[in-house]
């Protein structure tokens, strides 16, 4: 029964009773229209937001020094709300987005995996992580039971708004290569103290992070169920990444250099630990060859050196020359040989005639 039609037949039931002197019958003036949600609504709603000290971040497992070395610059704490469900949410300003997906690679746990369909998101059961441009966005669900995946999805895209693109991607670190490469275990690191929680037993001061480096870290699987870890610093200039090697090398000792390998290649200085032995790392560290990026399993060729480039130079310079030349000698033949045709063949003709000293009339009046 429509309300339409409901409230049109209890306005003529009380016209007919109020006619009759009878009152509206109970079962009639009790009833009322009913409006039954078929779809909820899957909103989660801004309950408040306000600017948050750094000491906050020790709920969040979170350190202000790191933080000020990805250059944050503003907190901003929220709680979002569902039903009887309440997200917090901590919104951190990076210096930039790599910084941010720095950020969000350093936070990561094991158990996090990717959102599906949704890029730079990483969540369990209880909490995410997110990069959205320069914001790094952390989300936790309080304990009130398990919501269901739509209106986790949902409090993402309320929380990040927009996704990301692909080309979010060309603002950030180059990935290191994939093979064999342990998911989850990617780390982008700016400063010396996130350095030490990952490398703990390397010299990170030495990494010179003052002079603009940055640092990559990455478990490889090793066969056997042994893995090992790669660290790749990348510098501005090769003469900056050739003294920070000599830096680094002095600084591991023997007793370091031993269980770490590393080697320098133009900007970057590769380090690789945990290996089963150090050929075994030699060898792993043989699979990368780096052009401007690194890259992984490629085909060996001599890498040229700046000699070698100066040659090649040269004689292609000189080639160039040979050529002109060659060209310029073909060019005055043709015209000689043409000349001399033209005496043989044509002696009349006006251009013959006129090379041999023949008269120009000029007819003026």
């Amino acid at each position: 029964m429509s309300s339409r039609f409901l409230s049109g037949y209890l306005v003529l039931a009380w016209l007919l009773a109020d006619l009759a002197g009878v009152g509206v019958p109970d079962a009639i003036a009790q009833e009322k229209p009913t409006v039954v949600t078929i779809v909820p609504r899957l909103d989660w709603q801004l309950q408040s937001s306000v600017t948050a000290d750094p000491s906050v971040l020790a709920h969040w497992g979170g350190d202000p020094a790191i933080e000020r070395e990805y250059g944050a610059t503003a907190l901003t704490a929220r709680t979002y709300g569902f039903e009887g469900h309440t997200a917090d949410v901590l919104v951190e300003q990076a210096s930039d987005p790599s910084a941010a997906y720095g950020l969000w690679t350093f936070y990561r746990t094991p158990d996090m995996t990717p959102v599906r369909g949704m890029l730079l998101t990483l969540a369990d059961s209880r909490k995410a992580l997110l990069v959205r441009g320069a914001l790094f966005i952390r989300i936790s669900l309080r304990d009130q039971g398990t919501l269901p995946e739509a209106e986790d999805r949902t409090l993402l895209l309320t929380v990040g708004g927009p996704l990301p693109s692909e080309r979010a991607f060309e603002q950030l670190p180059t990935p290191l290569p994939s093979h064999d490469l342990v998911k989850g275990s990617e780390k982008y690191i700016l400063g010396p103290l996130a350095a030490a929680r990952e490398l703990p037993s390397l010299p990170t001061a030495q990494f010179g992070f003052e002079e603009g480096a940055e640092l990559q870290t990455a478990a490889y699987s090793a066969g056997g169920g042994r893995s090992l870890m790669l660290a790749v610093l990348n510098y501005p200039t090769p003469q900056i990444a050739s003294a920070a090697f000599d830096l680094i090398s002095k600084s591991l000792g023997q007793t370091l250099a031993s269980r770490v390998s590393a080697r320098r290649q133009d900007t970057y200085v590769l380090m690789v630990m945990n290996a089963p032995s150090q050929v075994a790392a030699e060898h792993f560290l043989d699979q990368f060859k780096v052009t401007k990026t690194i890259t992984q399993d490629q085909t060996t060729e001599d890498e040229s050196t700046d000699v070698t480039a100066l040659l090649r130079l040269f004689v292609a310079n000189g080639i160039l020359i040979v050529g002109i030349a060659l060209l310029s000698l073909a060019g005055g033949l043709v015209v000689f040989v043409s000349k001399r045709l033209a005496r043989k063949w044509f002696a009349n003709s006006i251009w013959v005639q006129g090379e041999e000293g023949g008269m120009i009339l000029l007819n003026l009046r």
